[in-house]
């Protein structure tokens, strides 16, 4: 597996210890609009940065990659969990952008190179299909989803608990053969 994506303004790499800092400043300013769309955190931001460190090293079920900018700020963290191997070959993604970063693409350009990073057989996991669950309110998130090709499937009633209750969310998925790439060429 590739050890970075370049994409046109950014650097995905693996998440490192040495992102701590990083991590609590982005959750920090971007408290009041990850709130409603995160469950519920237990402990501290860092509590979750060692959770999502210790995720960072089992590549073989969870893949944690932070986008880099230029300058060393992180622009956000781009996921793939409970990868699936045999006859399914699947991902769920999931995507933390800083509010300070919102609104200039940069979401886009990580989740098409985290997309590339599942699809990709011979630098990537070689996976068939990526899905993605998003809180129907989260309008954001939907337009990433579908900007990047992935389409609505469904609906999943009470499919996850967040913000303190049991939320519906809309299944969006994308499969090998439906990605162009762009970074990984």
């Amino acid at each position: 597996m590739v050890s970075e994506i370049r994409t046109d303004r950014m650097r995905l790499r693996p998440l490192t210890a040495a992102d701590r800092a990083e991590f609590v400043r982005i959750h920090g300013v971007s408290e009041l609009h990850f709130r409603p769309w995160f469950p519920e955190r237990q402990g501290s931001v860092d509590d979750l940065f060692e959770g999502e460190l210790e995720k960072s090293v089992r590549t073989d079920v969870h893949v944690r990659w932070a986008g880099e900018l230029p300058d060393g700020r992180l622009a956000g963290f781009f996921n793939l969990s409970e990868i699936v191997r045999g006859i399914f070959q699947n991902a769920y993604a999931s995507w933390a952008l800083s509010v300070d970063v919102t609104g200039q693409g940069y979401a886009t350009e990580g989740v098409w190179a985290l997309l590339e990073l599942a699809f990709s057989g011979s630098r990537g996991l070689g996976l068939h299909r990526v899905q993605a669950n998003i809180v129907p309110e989260n309008e954001r998130s939907i337009r990433l989803a579908e900007r990047t090709g992935m389409r609505r499937e469904g609906r999943a009633e009470r499919y996850l608990r967040i913000a303190g209750a049991w939320r519906d969310h809309w299944m969006y998925a994308k499969t090998a053969e439906e990605h162009a790439f762009r970074y990984l060429t």
